[in-house]
Order: structure tokens, then sequence, then C-alpha cells
């Protein structure tokens, strides 16, 4: 499918965005006409990210933003808003991960992984939707995990997406009527720098149905769905991305005849 200038002239608030799926999104976007504020604490990946989408002729600033402070989150509204007039578009990447079960989390890890996977998606709502009801239009997308449709024995990481997932329905119906769609992505086993290095990359994307793995293009695509108007009747909902990897059915249809 061809897709135009879906976004043109939209005010996009990016957050975790100076790499990975976050990276992907913020060149898709303003290869599709949007205004890109690019929020991120890594500030030298950000900015490189910035002036690679300059370059090519696309518009974006770039801001940092601690995600877990709340005080950020209304700098960088404001700065989208001094700029483009209107925040459009949210997309949330922030997260991270601690791969212990529950008897070797520490709760002190348990608070810090939910600080940063669940929190924040309840702050940056918080930040932007005054200016989206004032609009009475408005797209929030999260992005979450495949951990939060299955049951990972990653404690706090697992118990946190699940919890991403709570915040997306609960605010998607409490703004429904001021026009803000809210919406949550649950990518799988998509390579990035964070993996790709790692010993069980081969036996993961052996584990994946499609017998590969996701890239960040293509969960950019998809938010780029969930932030244009083509998905304007569109709310509330989580979007498994992971080539079947949480399919249920596909475990069992290893004992099915051949």
């Amino acid at each position: 499918m061809t897709v135009g200038k879906v976004l043109q002239d939209k005010a996009v608030l990016n957050v975790g965005a100076a790499r990975s799926i976050g990276a992907a999104e913020a060149k898709l976007f303003a290869a599709e006409g949007a205004y890109v504020l690019v929020a991120d604490i890594l500030d030298e990946r950000g900015q490189q990210l910035v002036d690679e989408i300059n370059a090519n002729g696309g518009n974006a600033r770039y801001i940092h933003l601690d995600a877990r402070r709340e005080s950020d989150w209304q700098v960088a509204v404001s700065e989208l808003v001094a700029w483009r007039g209107t925040v459009d578009v949210l997309v949330n990447n922030v997260g991270t991960n601690d791969r212990n079960d529950i008897m070797s989390t520490s709760l002190a890890d348990w608070n810090s992984t939910f600080e940063t996977n669940s929190t924040t998606m309840f702050l940056g709502i918080r930040a932007v939707v005054p200016t989206m009801r004032k609009a009475k239009r408005g797209s929030i997308i999260n992005i979450g995990s495949t951990s939060s449709v299955t049951g990972t024995p990653f404690a706090a990481y697992c118990s946190s997406k699940w919890a991403m997932r709570g915040i997306g329905k609960v605010a998607a119906r409490e703004f429904a009527a001021d026009g803000i769609r809210v919406n949550t992505l649950c990518p799988g086993f998509i390579l990035n720098e964070f993996n790709e290095t790692q010993p069980y990359v081969n036996a993961l994307r052996d584990s994946v149905p499609m017998k590969r793995s996701g890239t960040s293009e293509e969960v950019a695509h998809l938010a780029l769905y969930f932030a244009s108007d083509v998905s304007s009747y569109v709310t509330g909902q989580d979007v498994v991305i992971d080539g079947a990897l949480s399919m249920p059915s596909y475990v069992l249809s290893s004992f099915a005849a051949k």
C-alpha cells in the first residue's frame, strides 16, 4: 500500500525516540509531513536524529525529557504548543526491562520498573490531554509489549506492561467524548541494538511462527496508522505485532497431523 502525506502538518510529541522503534517512528512521521518533537534523555543521539530528519527535508526538534518527571512533560508540551500551536499526537516509547522472576525481584527494582514502564504513560496522558481537549482531537499511542498479553516470567516487566494496557483502556474510555483516541501497540521480538548481539537471538527468532524477527520500521508503520486520521474511529485497542509469537494455537499446531 502506498501511503501519502497522512500526517501533513500534524504536531507530534515522540517520547523515548532517540533510537530503535522511537527513531523509526520519528523518521517516518516526519516523512509523512509531521512536525516532530523528539524527546529523550539521550541528548546526543536525539539531536543526531533530528539533524538527520531535517537534512532529509523533514521538520524536527529535540528536547530533553525524563519521562519520570512530570515537570519535564509540561515543558515538552509547552515547547510543542509554542512551535505548532497544539499537540495532535503523542507516542510514548519509554520503557525498561527487568528479567527477574517474582522471588528474585527486589521491591526497589519492582517500583523502578513500574515507574518507567507505567507511571510514564500516566504522566504523558495527563500532560497532553488539556491541549488535545481544546482542539477536540488527538491520538495517544503507547508502545507496550507482547508480555502484556502473555505471562512471561519477568515479574516486574510483564506486570508493568499489563498495567500499561489498563491505563490505555481507562484513558480511551475517559477521553473518547473529547475526540482523543488512546491505543496500545504490543511488539514482540523486534531486532534492534539492544538485543542483536544477545546469545538468545537465534533461538527466539526460531520460536516465531513467521521465522523472523520484526523491525522497528514495521512497528513505526503500525504507529503511523494510529497517528493518522485513517484510524479515526479506533480507540481503546491493544494491537499485537509479533509474527504470531503470542498465539496459543501455534503451540498446539505442533501436535497436528502433518
